[in-house]
């Protein structure tokens, strides 16, 4: 289903199709599937790396006051991202394909579960504005997935750590300390 969901909207595929791709029969399916959209769920949650946001996040959290130097940001990155890269090249061609938006509002609704995670980690100095954490989180979780659309866009032509180079630490830095703002209101 993956691999169709590159190039054809989940409306337009059928279970015909899919049986024939899988040499299944159409009972077969329905025992494990009652319709396209739940397989094509069921693809996506396989697909999408969710190490990816939570390591983002582990950064942001836990080198939130480090100044961080390019090198130092590829550094911790490093250690931090255990991500199946053929996981983030598939993402990145799903974003960029006719069932983008279903694959961004996949990835958000993955991320939102964790924003609860995120935002606890945080320092908790006094009152919170809540709203601005939540704008940061979306404005970040946005760029990210817009990068990553682009890049399938150019066919994967660009490697993952040149797009972050071209951004860290300057951007991350900034969201830091975005942040940092919001936790102390």
């Amino acid at each position: 289903m993956i691999k169709r969901m590159l190039d054809e909207p989940v409306g337009a595929v059928s279970v015909r199709e899919l049986a024939e791709d899988t040499a299944c029969n159409r009972s077969t399916f329905y025992y494990y599937f009652n319709d396209i959209d739940e397989i094509a769920n069921a693809a996506l949650d396989r697909a999408i790396p969710y190490e990816l946001p939570l390591t983002i996040a582990s950064l942001m959290v836990t080198y939130g006051t480090e100044p961080l130097s390019s090198q130092r940001f590829d550094e911790l990155l490093e250690q931090h991202a255990k991500i199946d890269p053929e996981q983030v090249d598939m993402l990145c061609l799903l974003l960029n394909g006719p069932n983008g938006p279903l694959v961004e509002r996949k990835v958000k609704d993955a991320l939102s579960h964790i924003y609860p995670t995120i935002v606890d980690a945080l320092p908790n100095e006094g009152a919170r504005d809540e709203l601005s954490l939540r704008i940061i989180f979306e404005y970040a979780s946005s760029a990210i997935l817009g990068l990553m659309a682009y890049r399938g866009a150019i066919g994967l032509s660009v490697p993952v750590e040149r797009m972050i180079g071209a951004v860290a630490p300057e951007v991350p830095r900034a969201l830091i300390g975005c942040i940092n703002r919001a936790t102390h209101a």
